[in-house]
């Protein structure tokens, strides 16, 4: 068969999401910015508020969202959250991708670990940190990334616990945020959040901070097409995925 329009053909590959039943930005930025030969087949975890309460309901709930991808004969799962990974640990976002893995029967990928491998493409271990989370969550984060090899320079967190909230940050919100957190001996921003609206964002912030950023859905596009080995670079959404290094 000839691929001839990106929905069909040898070359299509289908993508298992599981993001958060709260976001409201991943579904419109991944189809918007990848490639048309990737479709994007969605499951929501339960979650509304960034809390202890939230994020052990929400890893409760993968192996039935990962099983509903699986009937899509999905090509990769990728869990679309930083999140639940900083606060459940390491060793839990370790456990957590290989049993994606099985559940799903491909390839599977979790968005603290992209964000990992995004940092080290771009030589970036000394880095500042701009976080939508309320403040234990952001602690968390910060000993999640200092327990794997990452130094952070200066933080900001936007103390936002409602998830909705996060997919409506003011563009003003957003840089302030990203600012707050600059530090001048920095190798790289990391802004994660999935749900915040910060990739249309990214050369403007880049230009402001004269660095990279990393963001959640940026480290998450980026890893889907290391994967699947395509080369397509995409422009105005920062250098991680205009340039495309590692």
């Amino acid at each position: 068969m000839t691929q001839n329009d990106g929905t069909t053909g040898s070359n299509w590959r289908r993508v298992g999401m599981l993001i958060p039943s709260s976001n409201t930005s991943i579904e419109r930025e991944y189809p918007a910015w990848m490639p048309r030969d990737l479709s994007f087949h969605f499951a929501r975890l339960t979650l509304t508020r960034l809390d202890a309460d939230g994020m052990g309901q929400q890893a409760a709930d993968m192996r039935r969202a990962v099983a509903s991808l699986r009937d899509a004969r999905v090509h990769a799962v990728l869990l679309c959250q930083t999140a639940t990974s900083y606060w459940m640990g390491r060793d839990w976002d370790a456990a957590i991708q290989r049993e994606m893995a099985e559940w799903a029967d491909a390839p599977s990928l979790t968005a603290a670990a992209t964000v990992l491998d995004a940092l080290a493409a771009l030589g970036a271990s000394r880095i500042c940190f701009a976080a939508p989370f309320p403040a234990e969550i952001g602690e968390a984060s910060l000993r999640y990334l200092t327990a794997c090899g990452i130094t952070v320079l200066r933080s900001a967190f936007g103390e936002l616990r409602d998830n909705f909230a996060i997919a409506e940050m003011e563009r003003a919100a957003v840089i302030d945020l990203a600012l707050r957190a600059d530090h001048p001996d920095a190798q790289a921003l990391l802004m994660p959040g999935g749900n915040m609206p910060c990739l249309a964002l990214a050369e403007e912030i880049e230009a402001r901070i004269r660095k990279p950023m990393v963001s959640t859905n940026q480290a998450g596009m980026w890893a889907l097409l290391r994967l699947f080995g395509m080369g397509n670079r995409i422009q105005g959404a920062g250098r991680l995925l205009r340039d495309r290094p590692g």
